[in-house]
């Protein structure tokens, strides 16, 4: 009965406690992290640099300073100029994020991959 009875609590021990939750895209944040963004005509590097600002390497982006992303679970927005392009994508992977972009003028989609 004793052998039973350590076998019970030790089982207790060992399974009752496990998480089922996994490790998802989810649970980082973005914040201070550098990625190579590509689309059909671009490819340049963001970083989601503190409180929310954006620092890229797009070429054609003049008014850096307007440019904001938020994070909510898996889900990204980036808005560019104020939020003339939209960009919503989603985390796949903790290393990739993929999404589509919208501005007054087109929607395309896009991807994104960690460097660091």
């Amino acid at each position: 009965m004793r052998q039973l009875l350590v076998l019970i609590v030790t089982c207790a021990m060992l399974y009752g406690c496990k998480t089922t939750k996994s490790t998802t895209a989810v649970d980082f944040s973005l914040e201070e992290t550098l990625w190579a963004y590509s689309d059909a005509d671009w490819t340049y590097q963001i970083r989601f640099a503190k409180n929310g600002i954006l620092e890229t390497t797009h070429p054609n982006d003049t008014s850096k300073e307007n440019d904001i992303w938020q994070q909510n679970g898996d889900e990204v927005i980036l808005e560019f100029n104020d939020g003339f392009s939209k960009y919503t994508g989603k985390m796949i992977a903790p290393n990739v994020i993929e999404g589509t972009a919208k501005s007054k003028y087109a929607t395309w989609q896009w991807r994104m991959e960690r460097i660091e």
